[in-house]
């Protein structure tokens, strides 16, 4: 129940920034005309008056004093690819809707299934839930009070920039949030596939036709998951890569941007935790992507090492030649999987570009001071 509970939350969230016109109402996804309505004029508002917003941000860049004048791209490129990857997340919008109310028939399907078979939640895949929610709700929460936690140092059109500006980074959050929700509803129904073959194999009959009918009934949900695996892999392809960039470019330049303030002006304590919290949260939950990639596949894939031991039907031995010939290969664009690995060298790759650009920094700073 507080699963459901968390998802129909971030479900309304999500339409209250304009990433989504659907909610859920007794267990369907609906389209008012006045959500469709509101969805697409803060679609509009945020498009055509977020780049005015930015560029005030990046004028704040220009008059202070502890950011080197040869650094003035660092704040433009990071706002200019927010923008270009939050526009891109709005006008993709129609495909993702497609692909969630496709995810939703799934999902009761799997809730009625799992139900009837009295099976609970792997305690695995909870834990993981409950990790990415908190993260993203710290993030969105974090956005959100960043439009009010220096009020007494902002006029009202700064205000209004604030505000737009971190929707825009809610929106980036949200998206992939719902991209981790999608996979996280499949590993789930992979796990209930399991669970019940487990519980077959075991069985001292197997011939009999309930086995059989059961047999066929977790195959076909067994493809249809691979089959819905494939598809957000394909519609998400585009903004995930999006994404990714982003994430990379708010990495390096963030972390140059907050180094360099915090060691050229008194900062508070609070100040340093909110940003330094901000920054290491955004990284786990990023990571979530890509492990929950890794997972999804690691459970569509699981060895049956069981199945030897007891009797073999013609059926769990065809299931068994199926399921070892079919790798669910999540590639990004058709580039480069998502997993831990990956990840890991993602973060190397942030590393490597951070540590240049602070090199840059120095060489230019003793440049200067030579002068």
């Amino acid at each position: 129940m507080g699963i459901l509970l968390m998802l129909d939350i971030f479900q309304w969230f999500a339409v209250l920034i304009g990433l989504t016109s659907y909610r859920l109402v007794d267990d369907r996804f609906i389209q008012t005309r006045i959500a469709k309505a509101y969805t697409l004029i803060l679609n509009v508002i945020t498009v055509t008056m977020l780049p005015v917003a930015l560029m005030s941000a990046v004028k704040l860049y220009y008059v202070a004093v502890w950011l080197p004048r040869f650094m003035w791209i660092t704040p433009f490129v990071l706002y200019a690819v927010n923008y270009v990857v939050i526009v891109q997340t709005l006008i993709s919008r129609c495909h993702r809707d497609s692909i969630l109310m496709e995810l939703h028939h799934l999902v009761v399907k799997l809730n009625r299934e799992m139900g009837r078979a009295e099976k609970k939640m792997n305690s695995k895949l909870r834990r993981l839930f409950y990790v990415k929610t908190l993260t993203t709700s710290y993030l969105s929460l974090c956005y959100i009070l960043g439009t009010f936690l220096f009020s007494d140092e902002l006029t009202f059109s700064m205000m209004l920039s604030a505000f737009l500006i971190n929707n825009g980074y809610n929106i980036l959050i949200a998206t992939t949030h719902f991209y981790f929700v999608a996979f996280w509803q499949v590993a789930r129904g992979y796990d209930f596939v399991n669970q019940q073959l487990e519980e077959l194999i075991s069985t001292p009959s197997p011939l009999t036709s309930r086995y059989t009918e059961e047999m066929r009934s977790l195959w076909s949900f067994h493809a249809s998951l691979s089959q819905t695996a494939h598809k957000i892999n394909r519609i998400y392809g585009r903004q995930m890569l999006a994404s990714r960039f982003d994430y990379i470019i708010f990495t390096v330049i963030n972390g140059y941007i907050g180094t360099i303030y915090t060691s050229s002006e008194p900062t508070t304590l609070f100040a340093k935790c909110y940003g330094g919290l901000l920054y290491w949260i955004r990284t786990v939950d990023f990571f979530m992507t890509d492990y929950i990639c890794d997972l999804v596949a690691q459970y569509q894939s699981m060895p049956k090492h069981t199945a030897s031991e007891g009797v073999m039907s013609n059926e769990l031995c065809s299931y068994v030649i199926y399921q070892n010939s079919m790798n669910l290969n999540l590639k990004i664009c058709g580039l480069f999987p998502a997993n831990r690995k990956q990840w890991l060298n993602m973060m190397g790759a942030i590393l490597c570009h951070s540590v240049m650009l602070l090199q840059y920094h120095l060489m230019m700073s003793a440049k200067q001071h030579n002068q």
